[in-house]
């Protein structure tokens, strides 16, 4: 079955993309990934069990089954040697309903990392008669790991009215972050008008939290993007945000910490429902003279057969995705995204990987790779079997 799946992936050979056999083992229904580049390893946050996240999973309006949550995982990728490692999660019972994760690294303490990670709980409260209780209470865990080690220690939950259909998180301290809440409704009539009717009105925003021993602060900083969804750093602190039903990528500005309010520089249209948006940051660009720096917008290509394949219960039904590449001049600058427009670099019909969520980058070192400039492309699915590494050319992918 493993080779079926091999050669049945569709990428585009053109663009420089071919796959390489493995799917990374353990990586079950992992919705997001982020790189931590100190340390070059992978972490990604897991539901693990197929039929538990098509019953269960408030963020893909999947509510049916709340009496049998997640009890996810949080796990880490060596993206040389492509193995992965579920942390145990110590003062930490569950259930964990995965989605976003986000992570951040003190500048003094380069092997310390807290994980702050969405959470999907039923909430307790919730009858079917119920008018005024959400079937989901989500809310954010923070965690802390150090690199090298198996565990990682939950620290708290962080709980506000505000935190109302979480979906990425931007990690900017120990004790404050970003949230994006990407619909209004969680599910029925209401959040369909909510997407087709985006256009006349946005019900969506996002969240900036701080919190300490005894509080919690949380201030709506951005209110204009529709279904904003996935969240990124880009270069100088800027914030990327993904618009999932608009398929644009909006560039903006960190909320100062007077008024709290963000700003948006610009946005560029891109031909899929815009997922995890994140920034590739070439750590090789001085080799040859050539950069590759530039931005990841992946997600699906067809958000209809999302909606019609997602609670397949033989888990075969297609759900294709993509991955675009924007060059990082364009996220600078409005008027360069014209002359360097978005490119496909990863297209898949949806038997390989069910979906695409997030795609990370990394790049392989020229000295140990007879001077050629590649690297790995790792792809996640928040319904898929496993993550997806396959490795590009640069040259031919990205210039």
């Amino acid at each position: 079955m493993a080779a079926l799946l091999y050669f049945v992936v569709a990428l585009l050979g053109v663009f420089g993309a071919w796959l390489y056999p493995p799917f990374i083992p353990d990586t079950v229904a992992c919705e997001d990934l982020e790189y931590h580049a100190p340390s070059g390893m992978l972490y990604t946050a897991c539901v693990g069990d197929v039929h538990v996240a098509r019953g269960w999973n408030p963020g893909a309006e999947a509510l049916s089954r709340p009496d049998r949550p997640a009890f996810g995982s949080i796990v880490v990728i060596d993206p040389k040697t492509l193995k992965s490692q579920e942390l145990s999660l110590e003062n930490f019972e569950g259930p964990f309903a995965t989605h976003g994760i986000a992570l951040y690294t003190p500048p003094s303490k380069p092997n310390l990392v807290y994980i702050y990670a969405v959470n999907h709980l039923p909430n307790p409260r919730w009858t079917a008669g119920s008018k005024t209780e959400e079937k989901a209470a989500s809310q954010v865990e923070l965690f802390v790991h150090t690199v090298g080690s198996s565990t990682a220690q939950h620290l708290r939950s962080i709980v506000h009215p505000l935190i109302r259909t979480p979906n990425d998180l931007l990690a900017i301290s120990e004790n404050e972050f970003l949230v994006t809440n990407d619909h209004y409704y969680r599910d029925g009539l209401m959040r369909f008008l909510e997407e087709v009717i985006r256009g006349l009105q946005s019900w969506t925003d996002l969240v900036h939290i701080r919190f300490d021993e005894k509080s919690v602060d949380a201030a709506v900083v951005l209110d204009s993007i529709p279904t904003n969804n996935g969240l990124g750093w880009g270069p100088d602190q800027q914030v990327i945000i993904g618009d999932a039903v608009g398929g644009y990528v909006y560039f903006a500005s960190l909320p100062s910490a007077e008024n709290r309010t963000m700003s948006i520089s610009h946005y560029v249209p891109i031909d899929c429902v815009v997922d995890n948006a994140n920034f590739f940051s070439d750590p090789y660009a001085g080799v040859d003279g050539k950069d590759y720096s530039g931005y990841l917008m992946p997600g699906l290509s067809d958000a209809f057969k999302f909606l019609k394949n997602f609670n397949d219960p033989t888990h075969k039904s297609p759900i294709p995705g993509h991955v675009w590449y924007l060059p990082a001049v364009a996220g600078k600058d409005k008027s360069a995204s014209s002359t360097n427009p978005p490119k496909l670099i990863f297209k898949d019909d949806g038997y390989a990987i069910r979906s695409v969520t997030t795609a990370v980058i990394v790049a392989i070192d020229p000295a140990t790779n007879s001077g050629k400039r590649e690297g790995w492309l790792f792809v996640t699915s928040v319904i898929g079997a496993s993550v997806l590494a396959t490795k590009i050319d640069f040259e031919t992918a990205l210039a």
